[in-house]
């Protein structure tokens, strides 16, 4: 059997695998989407102090580093190319089918729960920012959480090759700027918005859904595709900046320090490019010591989930967006869409397991049956 092109099928779902995909890049993912549901279910002060920074709060910014990981990869699959064909018609079409198709679906379920859950006062949603969160940045009106991510995704379209092609030409230029973009937008927002007040908080919010408070993240992610080896001396870097990140981190977490100014934070937010660093170092470990294609069919169920996280990411963003609707955010000690509360924490880890199933065995089937209909309409 040819390993290079194998097709490996795990409970009728049919994986093709090639010399190009890794699988430390699925086995991560699928950690990354399970953290995500953890951060969506659980009641935050329940977990605070257990280091979730560290952990639970690292989902986004992997999934940052990944997305710039892969479309490099993906782009240079497709070897060199001028900018102009970078931005082809078949480029947005893939991109299309892969993650504005999905959020159209999405859109169009929570919005109909909205109408049933509120009726009438479901128009109450639009607040006086409406025009920049529903129109530019594209929220549902039944916003679940995570939904900021998306529109990070879309403006991600149409930053990706324009990067690609800067790191292909200018890798170091290219990464360095990332990073100074980044710094120069949090300073920005700090010198703009200043403390975060009742008053300007949605001017705040605003600015958090713009790609360029996270490009270094997406940088990194483009300069780990051409070398991932976690001893290259091309990421000596990572060394170098792992143990501030990682004292910015703990300090942040156990010692509430915020690097401001007057109550205005010069670093706006946990997901910065001080919390991305120790992110991209966990990543290459992960691609250090997982193998690239292991032979254990049974590890494939993360091939599975991998690639079917943005409509698992979809699902758990209606699914909590119905739950805190009907029982409130943070009410119990694991929010379910049942609305069951327990004491024992046996049972509340029972809860979150079903908050897991549903939300990614929903998400993997949806995967699948959209994946299914498209074979069958290029046959």
């Amino acid at each position: 059997m040819n390993e290079i092109d194998n097709v490996i099928e795990i409970q009728d779902i049919k994986i093709k695998e090639d010399s190009s995909s890794f699988f430390q890049v699925d086995f991560l993912k699928t950690f990354m989407i399970a953290f995500v549901i953890i951060d969506h279910s659980l009641l935050h002060s329940l977990i605070r102090g257990t280091g979730t920074e560290l952990w639970e709060r690292m989902s986004i910014p992997v999934f940052l580093i990944l997305l710039g990981f892969n479309m490099g990869n993906s782009f240079a699959r497709r070897g060199d190319q001028y900018l102009s064909e970078l931005y082809s018609w078949s480029y947005f079409k893939r991109k299309f089918w892969r993650f504005v198709f999905p959020y159209i679906i999405l859109y169009i379920v929570s919005t109909t729960a909205g109408f049933i859950i509120y009726e009438e006062n479901f128009t109450d949603t639009f607040r006086e920012n409406w025009f920049l969160e529903y129109i530019v940045y594209q929220k549902s009106l039944l916003e679940g959480p995570g939904n900021w991510f998306i529109p990070i995704l879309f403006q991600s379209i149409l930053l990706l090759p324009l990067m690609y092609k800067l790191f292909s030409i200018l890798p170091r230029f290219s990464l360095i700027l990332s990073f100074l973009i980044e710094i120069c937008f949090h300073l920005f927002v700090f010198a703009y918005v200043g403390e975060i007040t009742i008053e300007n908080i949605f001017t705040e919010l605003n600015f958090r859904y713009i790609i360029l408070l996270y490009i270094s993240a997406i940088g990194m992610g483009f300069w780990f595709s051409k070398d991932h080896d976690l001893f290259s001396k091309k990421n000596l870097f990572v060394w170098i900046l792992f143990p501030i990140s990682v004292i910015y981190m703990v300090a942040w977490e156990f010692f509430g320090f915020r690097l401001e100014v007057d109550g205005s934070g010069i670093v706006r937010g946990d997901y910065n490019y001080f919390t991305f660093i120790y992110s991209a170092f966990i990543i290459l470990i992960v691609m250090k010591v997982i193998p690239k294609n292991p032979k254990n069919k049974v590890l494939k169920i993360f091939t599975v989930i991998g690639r079917s996280t943005f409509h698992i990411y979809l699902v758990q963003d209606v699914y909590f967006a119905i739950t805190y609707s009907l029982y409130g955010m943070g009410e119990k000690i694991v929010d379910n869409i049942f609305g069951i509360s327990f004491e024992e924490p046996i049972l509340n880890l029972l809860l979150l397991c079903l908050n897991w199933l549903i939300c990614i065995s929903a998400g993997v089937f949806w995967w699948y049956i959209e994946n299914t209909i498209r074979k069958a309409r290029k046959k």
